[in-house]
C-alpha cells in the first residue's frame, strides 16, 4: 500500500512534522519537507521513489490546517483541520496497511481518495466522517485524530 509521498512546508512546526510521520507510518510511504521545491519537482521525486500520490500538509499559525492530495491532478475533497490530537500506538508496532471505514458520505469520498487496494488481516482502520478522521487498531485509538473544520467540494 505504500504509495504516498507526504510533504510539509519548508519549516514545519512540531505538530505538523509529527502528523506527517504518523501518516507516513499508517498510510505507507515517505515524508519529506517540501522546501522551495515546486509541484513538478515533488511529483518527480515521488515517482522516482515509486510513490503514486503526493499528500500535502499545509499549516496555519504553527498547526496542521489542511490536507490536499495530488495524483496527476488535484483530488477532492480537501480536508480542513480544526485540531489534531495524538494517541500512542497501543502495544508498540502497528500492522502494515490500513482500511478506510466510511461513516458517512464524506467518509466514502475519503475512502475513494486513500484506499488503493483492500488489505488482508488485522490492519489499522481509518474511521472517516465529516466531523473527524481517526485511526484505530484492534479497537484502540492510535496515531492522529483530526477534528475537521470543513471540507472541499
Amino acid at each position: 500500500m505504500g504509495s504516498f509521498y507526504i510533504t510539509t512546508g519548508r519549516k514545519p512546526s512540531d505538530p505538523t512534522r509529527k502528523l506527517a510521520r504518523w501518516l507516513a507510518a499508517i498510510l505507507g510511504g515517505e515524508t519529506e519537507n517540501r522546501g522551495h521545491r515546486g509541484l513538478g519537482e515533488l511529483v518527480e521525486r515521488a515517482k522516482a521513489k515509486g510513490l503514486r500520490r503526493v499528500l500535502f500538509i499545509y499549516e496555519s499559525h504553527g498547526n496542521p490546517a489542511r490536507l490536499v492530495l495530488w495524483e496527476d491532478e488535484w483530488l477532492e475533497p480537501e480536508v480542513w483541520i480544526k485540531s489534531v490530537r495524538f494517541h500512542s500506538a497501543a502495544g508498540g508496532r502497528l500492522a502494515p496497511g490500513f482500511r478506510v471505514v466510511a461513516e458517512d458520505d464524506f467518509g466514502k469520498r475519503v475512502k475513494g481518495l486513500l484506499e488503493l487496494e483492500e488489505p488482508e488481516g488485522e490492519v489499522v482502520e481509518l474511521h472517516a466522517s465529516v466531523k473527524c478522521l481517526r485511526f484505530e487498531f484492534c479497537g484502540c485509538k492510535v496515531g492522529p485524530e483530526l477534528v475537521l473544520r470543513q471540507f472541499g467540494v
